[in-house]
């Protein structure tokens, strides 16, 4: 496993409003069996923990936030997968139709994620999600 920094955007519409989230951290990020690993904390303005897993593969990418809210969701590029929320209030299942996923190595030890997705809630669409990770080794 090896400490590397992560540089994370995430920008997301909802209706008609967009905004934007970003910040740097610490991470752990391997290679093993031809798959990624990328681990971070998120911490939230209250101090609350996430703890962020990515599985990363050719296809797909496997991503997992365990905290206060945790979330499971499969990408694979031009699919629609499954996924879900769970919050204090309940199961909600979710569907994802992503439209970009690419995993790319950089120079160095420096590897670049960039994915783009719908998230459906039932039928209804609530937001298109861009994430972009820059991994520094």
């Amino acid at each position: 496993m090896q400490s590397s920094r992560i540089s994370l955007t995430m920008q997301i519409s909802q209706n008609e409003e967009s905004f934007e989230t970003s910040y740097d951290t610490e991470a752990n990020f391997l290679e093993k069996d031809g798959k990624f690993f990328l681990f971070f904390d998120e911490k939230n303005d209250d101090g609350e923990v996430t703890k962020c897993r990515f599985e990363i593969s050719d296809i797909s990418l496997r991503m997992r936030r365990n905290g206060p809210i945790v979330i499971e969701q499969i990408h694979v590029k031009d699919q629609m997968t499954d996924g879900y929320i769970k919050t204090p209030f309940g199961h909600v299942d979710t569907k994802l139709q992503t439209f970009k996923f690419s995993f790319s190595k950089q120079t160095g030890r420096n590897y670049y994620l960039d994915l783009g997705y719908n998230l459906y809630t039932g039928v209804e669409e609530t937001g298109t999600y861009l994430l972009k990770i820059k991994i520094t080794g």
